[in-house]
């Protein structure tokens, strides 16, 4: 069934207002407000210039928002899927254009910045989370690295006097299983207190290894935490909180693999012989510090240590025979410090900050691996030596094919690399913002920030191929002269690309530096109508790279935006509805793209050689009906393009993805959530998202598609996927029944993953695709005390 984009995204944000436009409401039904901390100074969402979408601990409840993932589709223009990362304004989390190493978005959990590994395998979990802040577009100016696309900010539950807790315990279909606790209170009277949470579910999968005979997209995932707040009595408006966080996770391949002419909804198979499996092990340590230094001025600290651990064994061929297998250990120790000094007057409020942090990074990768001769540009190479050698570019394909018919027991190659990487990465900052009441009707705000980093990188590289011995050999072969002579000459140099590929690469640095500015305006009609233009600079800094193929470190340079946005802010109906809304042009320059340098697959090199420009809006609405009924809505659209990016390998044709859309992420969004609650212990919501068709991913040229072939510039599919939830609480115990996917619809995630790759003559992979997850119903028993 194909949906319209925008009738789609506007009737699933305003059905809301259709359906209670009737109903009356009472006068003391007002939404109470919602403070946004993301931007170091404690400010309501109405008083917010910078688009922010906030999901509280009620909604959290009221939808049974699991993860991050489950929170990010109440979101418009945020999207995200387990195992994939997410999406901001269109923009990935982690890489738009292929090139460079620092993320796009930084996710915070009480200060300390998640890894990207926990992340993206669920770690995120939502479970006694007091409020999550997603800060669109450009937070530079702030957050500094990492976050040109944006920020999520989230705040845990703080410890309070009064003993409280609560519990879940969840079962469903697939073999989900939920079971977390929160508990805490006073420990010492009026200056210590704590508080423990923690969570573990486990699932076994939709998708079914016909090989291995067991399910293959399972996820397990614990996360435990633990909270101590003390306030020392002798002296006033000192306050210090301490967390411990672990978090654990293995988790699966989320695809499937592609097989012609089967319903792949009903045959959700993969069919690898060797286990496929991630894994994370992530300790985060919070300290923070707050102190009232006086009626205006205050001084907050935080300190965090993350050590995280990822790792993973892989299936490196994907098939049902044991050919190649690898696995990968790595190590981040990360440190962090900020300093800020606030000031909140009348008419000024400020914020001066200082940071710092230091990432140091061990990884270690062994592994085989089938790398095909077209991977390795040896046909490529083959030609343009017949053609130098004077032979006619027609007759030199002719003659080139027939000699490569020599190699097909040896393609693909049977590689074993081992490779050790020790990176460094230390940032240091300065920053100001701050925000000054001109009148009744206007303000002015701004910021600068400085921003240092310096990164370090050395590397070590060993390849072998471990199946030489079936190279054609002339001299058994009895071939003529002239085939004997190229062939030699094509088997040394297949033997030479590994020795290339080998060798150690000492520690080499590079300093990068960038001054960040922020500047708007502020216009007040009254108390409840406000709007804003903001103009803000983005930034993601260089860094220091790897070219497997050379065995060589390169360098590249920072990229920036420049953003520009509107927003307006209202509050109607007595404070009953709340509608906000944003418009941005974001202008992209010096974007980092991942080169290839020769026909090479691996020879790849960043260069600072792209651009891009992202247009669009979001708008979002809040409505109280009464004391049962409360409505959310939201619609956004994204649209992005590349303004330059060409895609330029030695002896082949020119490829322009200029006025191409970043792949994978959705244009148009929309949220809606209809929530009911008697009062007398019945319960309800009904919640829906909706995503357009959009790429799949930048280049539909990768795997040597061309337009017109099956499979070419494939799409993922748009969905309207609607969740429902129904309970009843009774003293302090709860059940109710959820069910997401309501409708069972199916549709493609990821579409056609390495589809038309050629990976060898001995190789039957055609490629895999992430399917949607299908209608899923759980049972679900709380108590709270």
């Amino acid at each position: 069934m194909k949906y319209s984009n925008i009738t789609c995204a506007v009737k699933l944000a305003l059905t809301g207002a259709i359906l209670t436009s009737n109903i009356a409401i009472a006068d003391d039904e007002k939404i109470e407000t919602i403070t946004v901390t993301g931007q170091k100074i404690d400010r309501s969402l109405q008083e917010t210039p910078a688009s922010v979408a906030v999901v509280t601990n009620q909604q959290i409840e009221q939808q049974n928002l699991i993860d991050m993932f489950d929170v990010l589709e109440q979101m418009p223009n945020v999207s995200g899927d387990l195992g994939g990362g997410f999406t901001i304004r269109g923009i990935d989390a982690f890489n738009v254009s292929g090139g460079g190493n620092s993320f796009l978005t930084s996710v915070y959990v009480d200060g300390a910045i998640l890894p990207r590994r926990m992340i993206e395998q669920g770690g995120f979990s939502a479970w006694d989370v007091e409020q999550v802040e997603v800060l669109r577009g450009p937070q530079s100016t702030l957050q500094g690295r990492n976050a040109l696309a944006g920020a999520i900010v989230m705040r845990t539950t703080r410890p309070t006097y009064e003993w409280q807790g609560k519990a879940r315990l969840a079962a469903g279909e697939y073999g989900r299983r939920d079971a977390a606790v929160a508990v805490g209170g006073e420990l010492v009277d009026n200056q210590v207190a704590f508080r423990f949470s923690g969570e573990k579910n486990s699932f076994d999968g939709f998708n079914y290894n016909v090989t291995r005979n067991e399910d293959s997209d399972f996820n397990d995932n614990e996360t435990y935490r633990l909270k101590f707040l003390y306030e020392p009595q002798g002296v006033e408006d000192l306050s210090f909180l301490f967390s411990y966080t672990y978090n654990e996770s293995e988790i699966g391949p989320q695809w499937t693999q592609f097989r012609e002419n089967v319903d792949l909804f009903e045959n959700r198979r993969v069919f690898f012989n060797d286990p496929i499996i991630e894994f994370t092990k992530n300790n985060i340590y919070n300290l923070e510090v707050d102190y009232d230094i006086d009626e205006y001025w205050s001084l907050a600290s935080v300190t965090t240590h993350i050590n995280a651990y990822y790792g993973y064994v892989w299936d490196n061929d994907t098939g049902p025979q044991p050919l190649a297998t690898q696995a990968d250990d790595r190590s981040d120790d990360t440190f962090s410090q900020e300093l800020r000094f606030i000031y909140q007057g009348d008419d000024l409020q400020a914020v001066f900050g200082a940071y710092y942090t230091d990432l140091d990074v061990n990884d270690d990768y062994a592994g085989t691996s089938q790398v095909s001769l077209s991977d390795a540009g040896i046909p490529r190479l083959l030609v343009g030596s017949l053609v130098q050698q004077g032979l006619p570019v027609a007759q030199a394909n002719q003659v080139a094919n027939q000699i490569l018919t020599l190699y097909r027991q040896f393609d693909p190659a049977l590689t074993n690399l081992t490779q050790s990487l020790q990176q460094s990465v230390a940032s240091a900052a300065l920053y100001a913002d701050f925000t000054y009441q001109l009148n009744d009707h206007w303000r002015v705000f701004g910021g600068l920030r400085y921003d240092r980093e310096e990164q370090e990188n050395a590397t070590s590289n060993s390849v072998e191929i471990l199946n030489q011995n079936l190279l054609p050999n002339p001299q058994t072969l009895g071939l003529d002269p002239l085939t004997t002579q190229i062939v030699t000459g094509l088997n040394g140099a297949i033997l030479q690309n590994a020795r290339n590929a080998s060798g150690n690469e000492p520690l080499t640095d590079e300093t990068f530096s960038a001054w960040l500015p922020k500047l708007g305006v502020t216009y007040l009609w009254n108390d409840d109508l406000s709007a804003h233009f903001t103009y803000q600079k983005g930034y993601r800094s260089g860094g220091v790279g790897f070219n497997i193929a050379r065995s060589e470190i390169f360098t590249y340079d920072q990229e920036y935006t420049d953003n520009y946005e509107l927003s307006l802010r209202s509050v109607w109906l007595d404070g009953t509805l709340v509608a906000n809304a944003n418009v941005f042009y974001l202008d992209w320059t010096d974007q980092q793209v991942n080169t290839q340098l020769s026909s090479n697959r691996f020879d790849r090199v960043t260069e600072n050689v792209g651009s891009s420009n992202l247009k669009g809006f979001e708008v979002e609405v809040f409505y109280h009906l009464n004391d049962q009924w409360r409505l959310t809505a939201g619609v956004g659209l994204a649209k992005s393009e590349f303004d330059q990016f060409i895609v330029a390998v030695p002896g082949e044709p020119i490829i322009d993805l200029s006025g191409r859309t970043f792949g994978g992420a959705p244009e148009w969004t929309a949220n809606f959530a209809l929530n009911y609650d008697s009062g007398e212990g019945l319960f309800g919501n009904i919640n829906a998202n909706f995503a357009n068709s959009h790429d799949a991913s930048n280049n539909p040229y990768r795997n040597g598609l061309t337009e017109g072939d099956e499979g070419f510039d494939p799409q993922n599919d748009a969905r309207i996927l609607v969740n429902a939830r129904l309970g009843y609480n009774w003293e302090n115990w709860g059940v109710f029944a959820s069910v997401t996917n309501l409708f069972d619809k199916d549709f493609i995630d990821a579409a056609n993953i390495n589809r038309g790759r050629d990976r060898g003559a001995n190789s039957d992979n055609q490629g895999s695709q992430v399917l949607g997850e299908p209608r899923q119903v759980s049972l679900n028993l709380t108590y709270k005390f």
